[in-house]
């Protein structure tokens, strides 16, 4: 059974970007989405932050599929994962290596831009996004995940997990 992902009040709601960078900052308005039912949102001073831990977990408890998720720098340093995700020293350094070959794919290919890299293999899926300039998020699912869902998730959490919210 997949639950939701609250929306995001008027206020907070972008168009989808094209790439899974934190988008810049367009006011002076809270840029913060909330993860529970929206509500009225205090001045950006008072606006208590969240760890990506807590992100990473409501990720996994939210999306049907969703059983891990790391989120590291691209120098390859672990910032937060997901109670469900081992601690191995390797996972970041892993994943700073696999971001910056994906980059470098990207290119050889023509393109500008890394959107979303996808592992599919025989325990399930590896979905791996850019967070801003300097951080990488890794979600491992079942084949079968709502993709669209993960992606939602992530963007509408996007400024808090790139650190910008904090």
């Amino acid at each position: 059974m997949t639950r939701d992902v609250p929306p995001l009040p008027p206020s907070h709601r972008r168009p989808l970007a094209t790439s899974w960078t934190a988008p810049a900052p367009t006011s002076t308005a809270p840029a913060n989405p909330p993860l529970a039912p929206p509500i009225a949102m205090p001045a950006r001073e008072s606006v208590p932050s969240i760890s990506p831990t807590t992100i990473l977990d409501e990720l996994v408890a939210t999306v049907a599929g969703v059983r891990a998720a790391i989120l590291a720098s691209v120098d390859g340093f672990g910032l937060a994962r997901s109670s469900s995700m081992s601690n191995e020293a390797s996972h970041p350094a892993m994943l700073a290596a696999a971001i910056g070959l994906a980059h470098q794919l990207v290119l050889m290919g023509g393109g500008d831009q890394l959107r979303q890299l996808v592992v599919d293999h025989d325990g399930g899926l590896m979905l791996v996004w850019p967070i801003g300039e300097q951080r990488v998020l890794a979600v491992l699912s079942a084949t079968t995940v709502e993709q669209r869902l993960v992606r939602s998730f992530v963007q509408a959490r996007a400024q808090w997990l790139t650190g910008a919210a904090t």
